[in-house]
Formats: structure tokens, C-alpha cells, sequence
């Protein structure tokens, strides 16, 4: 008796293993997949909502996905969504900045681009001219640029006039702009959905 109840044991846990095997596949294949697709989702989200805050296509192209594990498969992998961009954090919590010793913010005589990129001072030394300091007592510093007129001096050489571009300032509070936290929970929450669907494909 004992000894049929054991080859009976026996035989089920091989039928076991087996069905557990083939399963085992199955899930870790949807896992997968509900992964890769949750990543994309989020990733596309995610970007539409940097979009709405009115960035750049550039800044909406540096949030991307990671799935891990990253070679190999898994039953239970993760979604990383991230910014290549390291202090893209500040428009997701708000916060201050602080200069060092200032932070230069553009005027709106300064151009808004330089190439593809936003104005800064030593992009518009490097790719526009040079700029100069202008300290004025009790009054936050500028940097000013030497601007053609147009028009000719009295003696017929070119006039220049000076033009503020940029003023500075100790620090700076910036409001949330985007809610990439609010997108990461909302895919967390589709994913079981997701895999459902996944696994029952198969």
C-alpha cells in the first residue's frame, strides 16, 4: 500500500512538474510582454504629458523605459521609467534653485533659442558675441550685450547700443510642471489587465 501510494505520489509530482514547467513558461512569456507593452505605454503617456506642460520635443524624448531584468526573462519584472536628464525632477516635485554663485535667467531681449537649445550665457558668448557685466548698487547684476542699430555715427562708422540679455538672481522656486508619478501609477494599475490578456493568448 504504501509502496503503490508512493509510486502514485511519485508519478503525479512528474505530471506536476511537467504541467508547472510548461505554465512557468507561459507566465514568465505574458510577464514579458505585459512588461514590454506597459513600458511602452508609459513611455508614450509620459511624454504626452511633458508635451502638455510645454516642453520641447527634445525634453519629452529623454523620458524613456528600462525593463528588468534586462537580459533573461522573468515572472515577475519590473518597469523603470526615467528622464536622461538628471535635475528633471525638479518639474515633477517643484522646489528652488540655487545659483553659484548666481543663476542667469534670459531677458526677453535675449534670444528665446540658440540652435536647438535654449539661450544661456555661454551659449550666447560662444555662437553670438560677447557679453559684459553691469552692476548696479541695490539692483541685481546683468550681462549686456553690445547690439548694431542699424544706423551709422557721426562718423559714418556703425553704432552700437548697449542691450541687457540676461539678469541675476540668487535662487529660484519652480512650480510642478508634470505628473510623471500620476502615469507610472496609472500603467501599475493597467498591468494586471494587461497580462491577462497576454496570458490568455496562449
Amino acid at each position: 500500500m504504501t509502496s503503490s501510494l508512493k509510486i502514485f505520489v511519485e508519478a503525479a509530482s512528474g505530471q506536476f512538474d511537467a504541467a508547472m514547467a510548461e505554465s512557468t513558461k507561459d507566465l514568465t512569456a505574458a510577464s514579458m510582454a505585459a512588461a514590454r507593452k506597459g513600458a511602452d505605454i508609459a513611455k508614450r503617456e509620459g511624454r504626452a504629458n511633458i508635451a502638455a506642460a510645454g516642453f520641447s520635443q527634445k525634453w519629452q524624448n529623454t523620458l524613456t523605459t528600462k525593463i528588468y531584468p534586462d537580459k533573461g526573462v522573468s515572472t515577475q519584472p519590473s518597469i523603470l521609467l526615467y528622464s536622461k536628464i538628471a535635475y528633471s525632477n525638479i518639474f515633477e516635485e517643484g522646489g528652488s534653485i540655487f545659483g553659484h554663485p548666481l543663476l542667469w535667467l534670459a531677458l526677453p531681449t535675449a534670444p528665446k533659442m540658440i540652435g536647438r537649445n535654449r539661450t544661456t550665457p555661454s551659449l550666447y558668448a560662444s555662437h553670438v558675441g560677447p557679453l559684459f557685466s553691469i552692476v548696479r548698487a541695490g539692483k541685481r547684476p546683468l550681462l549686456a550685450a553690445r547690439i548694431r542699430t542699424g544706423q551709422k555715427g557721426k562718423r559714418g562708422g556703425v553704432q552700437f547700443k548697449t542691450v541687457p540679455m540676461f539678469v541675476g538672481i540668487d535662487e529660484t522656486t519652480l512650480k510642478a510642471r508634470f505628473s510623471i508619478h500620476q502615469v507610472a501609477e496609472k500603467v501599475g494599475e493597467m498591468l494586471p489587465e494587461i497580462f491577462a490578456a497576454e496570458f490568455n493568448k496562449g
